[in-house]
């Protein structure tokens, strides 16, 4: 923890020392307002204004500042800049409009969007809003915006900044290379839906650390084309965990590797590590840890499920007749409480989950006298030290009855239910900086 800590300190002082702290070298939002009393409901152009003069190279550092609050409709920051490493500093408020019909006709993916600004380093305590509340119960999922994206935006620095209630995932990361996210806060109800905290797409060499998630989906989903992700020092919950995937939808060929999640804990969350695919998707999960992970109160665990959609499996089984190959994936120092009968749930498809290893699990129920279990179909598991039973359902069974629990008719692992122990830390392998 205090090794991510410090990494942090030094990306930003850093930052500072090469830019300096004169007054010359910032410029505010203020100084671009129409009306110096800032009594317009929408300062939209003004931050466009002073993003242009930033990008521009004019100013090496734009600020908003603790007693500040400014009311944004959706905007994208485009660079490539003139500028080399444009730096904003927000300790002050951002907010969205607070209805849906405030945001204008036009229809947004995105509330803030950053795209092509290489070397883009945003710091500070303040708080980005876009009242997402007002679109959950209103507009359905395809149509409502992510709060925060940053597309094409290579060397990117985001610290210590607090997002709350995002009408659709908190942050996307898509088509970045090298990017330190730290000391983040994102928060919204365990109720909302597809708040997902981090999501990341066609990404390489991400790193998210000392950050708390509390959100209604995913704490962070790592998505096709991404590699080389590091996750450290996260707590979770409410949430559905840090998920690979979901991967292989509709038939597509996805892929995700080397992604190495240490050192989280997850309270009262619906899952921990998962890794989702769909029937008759194609490519791969693969070189993929889970270590020195602390459970409290937690639904499931431990799983990897081939099988995400329960209701077209027959029908991508016929139409595709493949999956998604997971292979090459570690638990290891697994601890705590789970709060649903099954902890362990290795459901993969006949194409089977290879080289599966399971290293110090104790995993123990929340419900007194409850003995948690497991479920495991086709994949291949070397265990040691794990204080559940284990029977896997290989090809031979197929025409026996399965040995494993089976799950209800209509289970759905994103939508389920919820436990709290200690262990000692585990040696885990130190921190993979891809810095």
């Amino acid at each position: 923890m205090g090794f991510q800590l410090l990494i942090s300190v030094l990306l930003v002082s850093s930052f500072y020392a090469h830019y300096g702290d004169s007054d010359s070298e910032f410029i505010s939002v203020r100084d671009f307002l129409s009306d110096s009393g800032n009594t317009n409901a929408d300062q939209s152009q003004a931050i466009q204004d002073a993003w242009k003069a930033l990008c521009a190279g004019k100013s090496k550092s734009l600020v908003i500042h603790a007693n500040e609050d400014y009311t944004l409709l959706p905007q994208v920051f485009q660079g490539p800049c003139v500028a080399s490493n444009p730096h904003i500093q927000i300790d002050g408020k951002i907010e969205a409009p607070k209805l849906v019909k405030d945001w204008g006709s036009n229809k947004t993916e995105n509330w803030l969007s950053f795209d092509k600004v290489s070397g883009l380093t945003i710091t500070g305590s303040g708080l980005l809003d876009p009242h997402g509340e007002s679109w959950w119960s209103s507009v359905k999922f395809d149509s409502r915006p992510q709060a925060l994206q940053f597309n094409r935006c290579n060397n990117l620095i985001y610290n210590g900044l607090t997002q709350r209630n995002s009408p659709k995932n908190h942050i996307s990361i898509s088509n970045c290379i090298q990017a330190t996210l730290s000391n983040l806060h994102l928060i919204a109800p365990a109720n909302s839906p597809n708040t997902d905290g981090i999501d990341i797409s066609l990404s390489q060499k991400i790193n998210i650390f000392s950050s708390a998630i509390q959100t209604g989906d995913d704490c962070i989903a790592i998505k096709t084309g991404s590699s080389d992700i590091n996750i450290t020092s996260v707590d979770c919950g409410p949430g559905h965990g840090i998920s690979i995937g979901s991967l292989g939808e509709g038939g597509a060929t996805e892929t995700v590797e080397n992604v190495h999640v240490q050192h989280c804990t997850f309270t009262g969350a619906e899952n921990a590590a998962r890794i989702k695919t769909w029937p008759g998707g194609g490519g791969y999960a693969r070189n993929i840890w889970y270590e020195d992970i602390t459970l409290i109160n937690t639904k499931f665990p431990i799983i990897i499920d081939q099988q995400y959609d329960d209701d077209s499996y027959k029908y991508a089984k016929v139409i595709f007749g493949s999956a998604v190959k997971v292979s090459d994936v570690t638990f290891r120092y697994f601890r705590g409480t789970c709060a649903q009968p099954i902890a362990i749930n290795l459901d993969c498809d006949k194409i089977g989950c290879g080289n599966i290893v399971l290293e110090h699990i104790n995993i123990t129920s929340s419900s007194p006298q409850t003995s948690p279990s497991a479920i495991c179909r086709f994949a291949d598991v070397t265990s040691s030290f794990v204080n559940i039973d284990m029977k896997c359902v290989n090809h031979a069974d197929l025409e026996g009855p399965s040995p494993s629990p089976e799950l209800p008719s209509q289970y759905d692992q994103s939508h389920a239910q919820l436990p709290q122990a200690s262990a000692p830390h585990a040696q885990a392998r130190p921190f993979l900086s891809f810095l």
